[in-house]
């Protein structure tokens, strides 16, 4: 018989046992000889008055030796760069001369309220540019001077704001390569010496974002910079102006979620601050001019960003052909700051919200420039810092262990590129006068043949130099000082074609009351400027149309003629009248109305690619 097997004992696979435990009876046990058990903590209770985002304590970041010797240094090279002869040349055509045409006519008029182009209501843009370019005119008299003194100093600012924020992220060295990045950046620092709305724009962006970082930090004076920043960019840009930095916040503060800091920059007293510099000017200038608020808000800003009725549509790539010029002599360094600084998985960490804030402040702008139907060259502009704050901090973390040790070999390798695009600069400097028809080799001067020879020079020297970290430095800054070099010797060649003083100048001395100044073909902005008189436009009205809209029909047949009213006025036996055109146009006037009886036309100058004419001799 076979054996017979051990029964298999049932295990609880459950608690894995191999046998069910014993039950065995519990005593009872009396309460009073139970133990007693801890009370459960208590969340303290939360009052009405507590925030629901405190804010952090702001970090104590005493102003040394070192971060004061960083800022007066950077003050140094911006004062030299955007301050040193600011009357050199004269007002370009067109913006230039329209931005300090403006505000000499608000001084002549006292209104200070409406803006007014060649006497006609201008409402293209809001004042502030107008009202500082007016202040300076009454301070240091009208000038091309004075009138750049606006963007220099608002140039010069931003540099020191950038300076600061860098600071607040890393170190005052970091904040002094990046001003430095900044200001010897080639957009930057030609818009800051350059009469234009932008680098006004740049400051009160710049001055936002500062104040929301600083905000972050648990400053106090956070939200008041913030909201104080919208409103110089509101008064400079309209609703450009606060939506820049607002949209750039937002934006960090869905990638970082720090949902408190919208909490802290919505500060009543910041936003009262922000009201009241920006709607009295909105409000008195509506009461003034009924059809301002359609034209302003919905003609000029949704009519700009959504249509393309404004005749400035660029395709979508502009933006990226347009950014190494820009940041040059920088560019070429670029590509490797951006891999060093590159934080990986880790872009939300703690110790990477400034690299964050930098990238997504020049994403945002970059992405939003690109998507709009408007495109202009100088739109870049307030993008540039935030490059500008990343290159300049990873720089500085380079040179953090010495700039004497040996570069990288992507320094080298970068450094190489910037001396090949050099050289690339110097021949075309060579072959300008062959590709252009409008400049000869005679009217260039030494130009084609010093530039190439210089710019060989800095080539062979930023290659020589690469091998040392602070070349990473100086190699960029020679490049500049070649450019602004360049730019100097052909300032006075650009200046004949740029510009209308030479022309319209010389005539304050000779014209009568009597006499008809006539800008024909197009509107010179420079003629009301340097003439110190009102223009007639005959055929292009362009952004005057909206003003002659507004004049009573009779004054608007005085001053805005179509071709046949000036051929009548022409004809005119008492009246002298004395015309600025292009040279083609003058031309093609000649051919049409030869034939014509009583019309003789005759050539007083010709200057670059303009010239001036009149009914009669000189």
């Amino acid at each position: 018989a076979k054996p017979k097997k051990p029964k298999k004992v049932k295990r609880d696979r459950w608690l894995l046992r191999d046998k069910a435990p014993s039950r065995v009876k519990k005593k009872k046990v009396s309460r009073s000889e139970r133990p007693k058990r801890e009370p459960r903590s208590q969340k303290p209770k939360r009052s009405l008055r507590d925030p629901w985002f405190p804010k952090p304590s702001p970090p104590l970041r005493p102003w040394g030796y070192r971060e004061i010797s960083c800022l007066l240094t950077l003050a140094a090279v911006c004062a030299l760069l955007f301050f040193s002869a600011p009357g050199f040349r004269s007002l370009w055509e067109t913006d230039e001369a329209r931005y300090a045409e403006i505000p000499r006519e608000m001084v002549l008029s006292g209104d200070w309220i409406t803006p007014t182009l060649n006497y006609v209501k201008y409402f293209e843009k809001p004042p502030l540019n107008y009202w500082l370019v007016a202040a300076s005119f009454k301070l240091f008299g009208v000038s091309e001077g004075s009138a750049r003194l606006v963007p220099a100093v608002c140039g010069f600012l931003t540099v020191l704001l950038v300076f600061l924020l860098a600071r607040s992220q890393s170190n005052a060295k970091g904040g002094l390569i990046s001003g430095l990045v900044l200001a010897t950046s080639l957009m930057f620092f030609g818009l800051s010496r350059i009469l234009m709305i932008d680098m006004v724009l740049c400051l009160g962006v710049v001055l936002s974002l500062y104040g929301a970082w600083q905000t972050r930090l648990g400053y106090r004076h956070g939200p008041y910079a913030f909201w104080l920043g919208c409103a110089i960019g509101f008064l400079s840009k309209g609703l450009l102006g606060p939506g820049l930095p607002i949209m750039a916040t937002l934006f960090f503060v869905l990638a970082a979620r720090e949902w408190g800091l919208l909490v802290w920059l919505a500060n009543w007293r910041a936003i009262v601050l922000f009201i009241v510099l920006s709607a009295p000017w909105v409000i008195l200038v509506s009461w003034k001019n009924p059809g301002f608020f359609t034209y302003f808000f919905i003609d000029e800003h949704f009519g700009r960003l959504l249509t393309t009725r404004h005749q400035r549509y660029e395709p979508p790539w502009f933006y990226f052909v347009l950014l190494p010029a820009a940041l040059f002599p920088w560019i070429t360094l670029l590509p490797w700051t951006l891999i060093r600084s590159w934080p990986g998985r880790l872009w939300q960490a703690q110790e990477n919200r400034a690299w964050l804030f930098c990238a997504i402040w020049f994403v945002s702008f970059f992405v939003f420039l690109t998507l709009s139907s408007s495109k202009m060259i100088h739109y870049l502009l307030p993008a540039l810092p935030a490059l500008a704050l990343i290159m300049g901090q990873s720089l500085a973390a380079a040179g953090a262990g010495g700039w004497r040790n040996w570069a990288a070999p992507g320094v080298r390798a970068s450094l190489v590129v910037l001396a090949l695009v050099t050289l690339t600069f110097g021949l075309g400097l060579a072959l300008a006068p062959a590709l252009s028809p409008e400049v000869s080799y005679e009217q260039a001067g030494l130009m084609p043949f010093l530039g190439p020879i210089l710019a060989s020079v800095v080539a062979l020297i930023i290659f020589a130099l690469r091998a040392r970290l602070w070349s990473v430095l100086a190699s960029p800054i020679l490049a500049f000082v070649l450019i602004v070099f360049t730019a100097a010797l052909a300032s006075p060649l650009l200046n004949d074609y740029r510009s209308v003083k030479d022309l319209v100048a010389p005539l304050k001395k000779i014209i009568k009351p009597s006499d008809h100044l006539v800008s024909y073909g197009d509107y010179f902005q420079g003629m009301p400027f340097y003439s110190g008189r009102r223009v007639m436009v005959v055929r292009n009205w362009g952004e005057l149309d909206y003003g002659r809209r507004q004049l009573p029909e009779q004054e608007a047949r005085r001053w805005f003629l179509s071709n046949d009213a000036f051929v009548r006025l022409l004809q005119q036996p008492k009246g002298r009248v004395i015309a600025l055109a292009e040279t083609q146009t003058f031309e093609r006037l000649k051919q049409r109305i030869k034939n014509t009886p009583g019309v003789l036309l005759f050539k007083w100058d010709t200057l670059g690619d303009k010239t001036i004419f009149s009914n009669r001799p000189q």
